[in-house]
């Protein structure tokens, strides 16, 4: 019988069950996908299941045990919306009885083909499925399908035991987060939506993770100039975590003009990288989205903001070159209490 599947477009329709993918292909999917983003992972065992490895989530160590089948059709024809993934009958059950704690992580994954574009997760309760004999673990395809436009999705089995499904990105998101019986713990006070609790609740090591890498590109480059590596380094973090941050904070418009193409806005540190803090140079309130040319005017010290946000020029520029790069119509910036100590430093270098 057809079983309903997602196609191409992102709906979902019947069809025939996805081929893939081999289990090499959902090793390499894992390897890859853990390696992005900052993290750092590497296989000790990826021959049995369980496969063995370890994640540097930037913070800390997880000595991962990984589980991960296909997802394939469920097999019932009352449910045609059912999906699996099959634990095999004589399974090493080391994985499933280690309990799951903040370093030692067990993870029973499945891996939908999906025709729409990417691959999509699935994530059962390792633990629970510890008493197994050729066990399925079931999904519908419409909580896959709810990954694609959320990106990481919450429901639950026919026995109320937490499923999530994500797309790849979130991948090491889950693994940082997840704790006993398939849970998330976020701080107090964390709301929005899946996704925007899960970045809140991770913030804190994809900083630290941004400030390892970034510190990786600097060993790297270390003959280079001290002009040349915050060249490198700013564009490094100014396009990545920072800007994201930043890109929250001021809606995705320059603070100054309000431009939305993206690729025309830069994340600008107030107080310079290389005079920043760890701490300091992932600060959103140590930045401004700003606009290429507003950019270059603030980072070249021609233009900074007092504390009541209003405009200070630079008397360096004389009257036509303000008028030539449009200075008055540079509106007052919202001055936040916590921007006041990187605007002071940032007014010391004023031309």
């Amino acid at each position: 019988m057809p079983y309903n599947q997602i196609t191409a477009t992102g709906t979902i329709a019947p069809g025939h069950d996805p081929v893939g993918p081999t289990g090499k292909e959902i090793r390499d999917l894992i390897e890859t996908t853990l390696n992005s983003d900052g993290f750092t992972f590497s296989w000790s065992a990826r021959r049995h299941q369980p496969y063995e490895g370890t994640l540097d989530t930037g913070a800390s160590i997880i000595n991962l045990y990984i589980y991960a089948w296909r997802i394939g059709n469920g097999g019932r024809a009352n449910l045609p919306s059912e999906k699996r993934i099959q634990i095999q009958q004589g399974v090493d059950n080391v994985g499933f009885l280690r309990p799951i704690t903040a370093t030692n992580k067990t993870l029973l994954l499945g891996v939908y083909d999906s025709p729409s574009g990417t691959p999509i997760f699935a994530a059962w309760d390792a633990t629970a499925n510890a008493t197994h004999t050729q066990k399925s673990c079931q999904v519908q395809v419409e909580d896959l399908q709810a990954a694609i436009t959320e990106n990481i999705h919450q429901c639950t089995d026919s026995r109320g035991n937490i499923i999530y499904t994500f797309l790849p990105d979130s991948l090491g998101d889950y693994i940082d987060l997840v704790s006993a019986g398939n849970t998330f713990v976020f701080p107090v006070g964390t709301t929005g939506t899946l996704v925007a609790k899960v970045k809140a609740a991770t913030l804190p090591t994809r900083k630290k993770r941004t400030i390892k890498s970034t510190q990786k590109v600097l060993q790297q480059i270390q003959n280079l100039s001290s002009t040349e590596k915050e060249v490198i380094t700013k564009q490094r973090v100014g396009q990545g975590l920072f800007k994201d941050l930043l890109i929250n904070k001021y809606h995705g418009k320059c603070a100054l003009c309000g431009i939305k193409t993206e690729q025309m806005l830069i994340g600008s540190h107030i107080k310079s990288w290389k005079d920043s803090s760890d701490a300091e140079k992932l600060d959103e309130n140590n930045g401004l989205l700003l606009c290429a040319h507003h950019d270059a005017l603030f980072d070249k010290h021609l233009i900074s903001f007092e504390d009541t946000g209003n405009l200070i020029v630079s008397t360096t520029l004389n009257a036509s070159e303000q008028a030539e790069l449009h200075i008055s119509a540079i509106p007052p910036i919202t001055v936040t209490p916590g921007m006041k100590p990187y605007l002071a430093d940032h007014r010391s270098k004023l031309k």
